[in-house]
């Protein structure tokens, strides 16, 4: 019976943070319906359990096997995935690197938005302690965008005291691969002591990657999140690196 409400109470969150989401970030991508699947597939388990519980259900004993040992199986791997992650959106970067490079995100018409400006003023902090260190601008033009995600971050950072000489443009990209790919080629080297700048939560992924393409010097430097989606950036994070890992893309 317990196990029943505990099964309930998960569903009500899962629901609510949907709606929650949904109201103050709007349906941006589809993996926000996954919370409201979640609290349907978390409710019908409470009921089954109830049931159970109750004697109104008898399900086979090799059932119930399955599922536990199927449920223990993805709770394994989703946990281990999503420790990966979170020691590296909290790990330091490495000092005096010889680049960093911030990876582009939306760009409202022609300012950055709050996430990518998180990213910035991550590359800022860095750029000022370590003063021989050049930056990597990287991202494209996407729909909305007024002007290339490069040379929105170049501006924002030339507006907060970089000098131009010390910023190069990366302005081909439109995903995290070709971020990293075309920075690699402006640079002229993979061998170069370099720093990737993300969101928290992307950082794992973001450096696995660098290294699969054969960077051999990377570290991460995690920008913050806005509070409301870090839940549902950080699950979606995990099933974006388990489906990487098993694909051997990182």
């Amino acid at each position: 019976m317990i196990s029943a409400v505990i099964l309930w109470i998960l569903a009500v969150i899962a629901i609510v943070y949907f709606g929650v989401y949904a109201v103050i970030i709007g349906l941006n991508n589809s993996f926000t319906y996954f919370w409201m699947l979640l609290g349907v597939v978390l409710a019908a388990a409470g009921t089954v359990s109830w049931m159970c519980y109750h004697g109104r259900l008898h399900l086979p004993k090799i059932v119930s096997v399955i599922l536990l040992v199927c449920t223990v199986i993805f709770l394994g791997v989703f946990g281990v995935a999503e420790g990966f992650i979170i020691k590296n959106a909290v790990q330091k970067p490495e000092k005096n690197a010889d680049y960093v490079v911030v990876l582009g995100a939306r760009v409202n018409g022609r300012r950055v938005t709050l996430n990518l400006k998180y990213r910035l003023d991550v590359a800022l902090d860095y750029l000022n302690k370590n003063e021989n260190t050049k930056v990597v601008v990287s991202g494209g033009q996407g729909k909305g965008e007024d002007i290339t995600e490069a040379e929105a971050m170049a501006g924002y950072l030339i507006k907060n005291g970089i000098k131009s000489d010390r910023i190069i443009l990366e302005d081909k990209s439109k995903n995290t691969n070709e971020n990293l790919q075309f920075s690699a080629d402006l640079i002229g080297s993979k061998m170069k002591k370099t720093v990737i700048v993300s969101n928290d939560f992307h950082i794992y992924r973001a450096k696995c990657i660098a290294k699969k393409m054969g960077y051999t010097d990377v570290s991460g430097a995690s920008a913050k999140t806005k509070p409301i989606t870090i839940p549902n950036s950080f699950v979606r994070e995990a099933f974006a690196v388990i489906k990487y890992k098993a694909f051997n893309q990182i």
